[in-house]
């Protein structure tokens, strides 16, 4: 009986064979999936080298841009000095990058999305999208060198033009009798006159050529010319130019004196062009906005600045 047992215990692994096989069986898998992450890293290499996953700082174009970009636009839209030359599409990083390149670009507003597609997918698609907000221009500023860019937000945008050119398929509005000069690009152009323009602006463009509107002089706000006189006026195309007294510069206070409202002033505007059956640029002396009248001209304008046929 106790050569059964002997013979048992024999063939039975000890308890400290059973402790090292289980040691090894941890070290074992612990190599293999050392070994597997191993591989798995040189063949993400791999992938990430193939052809199909190559781009270049050259093919990051603009897809389609909005109507007021020009090829100068287009020129400072370019960021491939800030991104390698080639880089990979499975690149970890390469969409932060991507991003953080183009917000500093002063004419995005902020990068909306980046998007890595695969380009097996849809081959004819590009593989890597950017989803950008631009700063739309609102208006040119007159300054003492010339015409500056602004955005909605008074923001003042790149460039100084001798003239004011068509801002690509678009023509803005120019606002005149700001005195402080301008900041430098990208940043905000602090005066009230100004911010009363842009929001004037802002509004009115949609209507813009309809009234034939090209001016928005701010001289006046705060009354700085005249106390009694209306703080802003808006000038439209014809020689000499029908004027309209747009009133008060957007404010609280004008809110308190029960200034019309943005809204209610171009209402009333619409309803003179109205009544008018739409000739009021060179017709009318002036459109006195804030006290809803008119006053025609003795001799009528066509739009050649010539005597208009009796």
């Amino acid at each position: 009986m106790a050569e059964k047992t002997a013979e048992k215990d024999a063939k039975r692994p000890s308890r400290l064979w059973r402790r090292v096989k289980l040691v090894l069986a941890l070290v074992l898998l612990g190599g293999s999936v050392a070994g597997l992450a191993f591989g798995f890293t040189f063949l993400g290499r791999d992938v990430r080298e193939l052809p199909m996953y190559q781009m270049t700082a050259e093919s990051l174009r603009l897809v389609e841009g909005p109507s007021w970009m020009t090829p100068a636009i287009l020129a400072d839209l370019d960021v491939r000095d800030q991104l390698p030359e080639r880089f990979s599409l499975l690149d970890p990083d390469i969409g932060a990058r991507v991003a953080k390149a183009y917000e500093q670009v002063v004419w995005v507003e902020r990068v909306e999305r980046v998007v890595k597609l695969d380009p097996r997918a849809d081959p004819e698609r590009p593989p890597l999208e950017v989803m950008l907000k631009f700063r739309r221009p609102v208006a040119y500023v007159q300054g003492p060198q010339g015409y500056y860019l602004v955005d909605g937000k008074g923001i003042r945008l790149p460039g100084v033009y001798t003239d004011v050119p068509r801002l690509g398929k678009v023509t803005l509005l120019v606002i005149n009798g700001v005195d402080t000069p301008p900041p430098d690009p990208g940043h905000p152009w602090f005066d009230p006159s100004l911010e009363a323009g842009v929001r004037v602006a802002d509004v009115v463009e949609p209507y813009r050529e309809k009234y034939r509107v090209t001016r928005i002089d701010v001289g006046n706000v705060g009354g700085r010319r005249s106390k009694g006189d209306s703080e802003i006026s808006l000038y439209t195309k014809s020689i000499p130019p029908t004027r309209i007294k747009w009133g008060k510069a957007p404010s609280p206070e004008a809110e308190v004196l029960q200034e019309k409202t943005l809204a209610e002033k171009v209402a009333y505007l619409n309803y003179v062009y109205e009544k008018l059956g739409g000739r009021v640029d060179g017709v009318l002396d002036y459109i006195d906005v804030p006290n809803e009248t008119i006053r025609r001209r003795t001799t009528e304008l066509t739009t050649n600045n010539r005597p208009a046929p009796r």
